[in-house]
C-alpha cells in the first residue's frame, strides 16, 4: 500500500463520524481543556454514550490522553 493511500485511510478513519469531528473541533479550539465526558457531551450536543465511545477511540489511537 502506498504512503499516500495509507495516510488517506488514517484521515478517513479519523473523520468518519460527525460526533468525532465535533469533539475534535471543541478540543482543538479549547486546548488545553480539562473537561469531562458529560460536560463535553452537553457542549457538543451529542449523547453521552456516543461521546464516551468517541473519546475511547481517540484515546486508543493516541490523539488524546485520559487524565
Amino acid at each position: 500500500m502506498s504512503k499516500v493511500k495509507s495516510q488517506h485511510l488514517v484521515l478517513e478513519g479519523l473523520f468518519n463520524s460527525k460526533a468525532r469531528v465535533k469533539v475534535l473541533k471543541f478540543l482543538f479550539r479549547n486546548y488545553p481543556a480539562d473537561i469531562g465526558a458529560y460536560d463535553l457531551a452537553k457542549r457538543v450536543q451529542e449523547p453521552i454514550e456516543l461521546i464516551k465511545r468517541e473519546l475511547g477511540d481517540l484515546e486508543e489511537i493516541g490523539l488524546i490522553n485520559k487524565v
